[in-house]
């Protein structure tokens, strides 16, 4: 009884730190919409092409994967034509990098902006979901591409209507990360290193250029431990296939979203009270 007592108060814990968070992103959303235009005008601010670099990065950063997939490793798939294949490849990728941008640039969103703790008209929770945005924002540009490939090659299913709900589930997963690693990183800067090594690897490890059925069974199970394999797959169900996701994959794409969502609410909750000694 006193452990699932225990478990009962944690989980009205988790979901009340949620909420919580989720009201202050809802209450604040215009002033949100606003500072993330800001952060991305200002980082492209004083470049010649200014925010055209916003839709040139990521369709250069496609062709240079493309090319490594194709023509380096020569990659084909029995059945699937060289075009099917770039849409296979695009279609993981483009959240694969949407994941990479917003936790490498998340990761020292709370450490560079330490003077905000005590700000009243700017949360400082919003400070790593800004990041998380701004990070979003080049998928955002590189989904619009894919769509547009897809068009001139087929016609697109009615599932891709529930690519908005899709992407909503990737921002609050990649939230709940951020608040969890800008907090750490406000404590041990070293965070930050460990955490770009893991992205980059993960790239490897994750089934971007090739189908899960091609590794070798004894080594499948890495990618079934890898997060990014179903949120690629549930990309590519939607935008690629035309289906519904598999129950499994569906559960735990939903299941990972939401239950970091809540453990970075509640971590970022409690560690907020300490910030204000690293200002």
């Amino acid at each position: 009884m006193a452990i699932r007592d225990r478990i009962v108060r944690l989980l009205r814990a988790l979901i009340g730190d949620s909420r919580k968070m989720a009201g202050i992103i809802y209450k604040y959303r215009r002033l949100l919409a606003s500072i993330t235009r800001v952060e991305l005008a200002k980082r492209h601010a004083g470049s010649v092409l200014g925010m055209v670099w916003v839709i040139l990065q990521p369709a250069l950063l496609l062709s240079v994967y493309l090319f490594i997939y194709m023509v380096v490793f020569k990659m084909r798939f029995e059945g699937f034509s060289s075009f099917d294949y770039v849409l296979y490849v695009f279609c993981g990728l483009v959240p694969y990098l949407g994941f990479m941008e917003a936790l490498t640039t998340g990761g020292l969103s709370v450490k560079q902006n330490i003077h905000l703790v005590k700000n009243v008209m700017l949360p400082i929770e919003l400070i790593p979901v800004r990041a998380v945005l701004v990070g979003m924002a080049s998928q955002f540009v590189s989904i619009g591409l894919v769509l547009v490939l897809l068009l001139g090659d087929r016609a697109l299913s009615w599932h891709v209507l529930w690519l908005p709900v899709v992407i909503a589930l990737q921002v609050m997963w990649l939230s709940g990360l951020t608040w969890i690693l800008a907090s750490l990183t406000v404590a041990l800067p070293d965070v930050t290193y460990f955490v770009n090594l893991f992205v980059f690897m993960l790239m490897f490890l994750s089934p971007i250029g090739i189908k899960p059925e091609m590794v070798p069974d004894k080594w499948r199970w890495v990618i079934y431990l890898n997060p990014i394999y179903y949120l690629t797959e549930m990309y590519r169900d939607s935008m690629l296939h035309g289906r519904w996701p598999a129950p499994s994959v569906l559960t735990v794409y939903v299941v990972m979203c939401l239950g970091t969502f809540a453990l970075g609410s509640a971590f970022f909750e409690r560690f907020k009270g300490v910030l204000a000694d690293f200002e």
